[in-house]
């Protein structure tokens, strides 16, 4: 695939974890028409409630709502990611298969030990892509004599419900009651609304009130900007504005 096969790619821990998190933005980048895809890095099978039969038929119809050109899942086990090589030698593999310009991955200090894994694996895996010698089997075409190697152009981390020091705000005020739409295609996981996990144990996520705190969440942080929804994201490098219209532009 050329380089922006895929404007934007997310790796979620769990299926689930994209849509709870990013789901704003994929929505307002699916608006803009851009290209979208999610690596789902577990089948979710350590999860309290719901099945992985389950989650893939949850997980397969927030991809129609969000319209993804690409969604896979990787198969690894779920509650035993570590940042090792096994785990960013498959990050790297999905990242020359569609070389996403933006990438989505969990904070690296996330409180749930596989969002954690992810998040640090997936910032060297982003550097390691453009290693031809890493992985060397996948690592056809990643560099040529009349371009730099293939990386991912920005790497952004996401928040989950614990909150993070937010680099970047996105206004998602317009697609905000989509979003908690696009999140309930997980009705084993959240709120109380699955028939199939009644007499399944209760979480805060199985709460009557996990809509209201997710609202909460998002206004939080879009009080911070001045929107009324937002979503947080942080970096470990700048993000570089070349147009100054994007920099004064409301």
């Amino acid at each position: 695939m050329p380089f922006g096969a895929l404007d934007i790619l997310v790796f979620a821990p769990h299926p689930d974890d994209a849509e709870l998190c990013c789901g704003g933005l994929l929505l307002l980048a699916r608006d803009a028409g851009m290209r979208l895809g999610v690596i789902d890095i577990t089948r979710g099978e350590m999860g309290t409630r719901g099945s992985v039969a389950e989650r893939k038929k949850e997980a397969g119809a927030a991809t129609r709502m969000l319209k993804l050109a690409a969604r896979e899942n990787l198969g690894l086990p779920d509650g035993h990611l570590h940042d090792d090589e096994k785990l960013r030698t498959a990050m790297v593999r999905s990242l020359r298969k569609y070389r996403p310009r933006i990438v989505l991955i969990p904070h690296w200090e996330d409180q749930h030990p596989d969002h954690a894994a992810v998040g640090q694996a997936g910032l060297y895996a982003a550097w390691l892509a453009g290693a031809p010698k890493y992985d060397a089997a996948s690592g056809k075409g990643v560099a040529s004599s009349k371009s730099l190697p293939y990386r991912p152009k920005h790497v952004l981390h996401y928040n989950n419900r614990y909150g993070i020091k937010a680099d970047i705000v996105v206004d998602i005020t317009p697609v905000m009651d989509e979003k908690v739409k696009l999140v309930g295609c997980y009705a084993t996981q959240f709120g109380p609304g699955s028939k199939s996990a009644k007499g399944a144990p209760q979480t805060r996520l199985s709460s009557k009130n996990f809509f209201e705190w997710l609202r909460g969440m998002h206004a939080f942080y879009g009080y911070q900007t001045g929107a009324r929804y937002g979503e947080a994201y942080a970096g470990k490098s700048p993000l570089g504005i070349s147009d100054v219209d994007l920099l004064v532009a409301r």
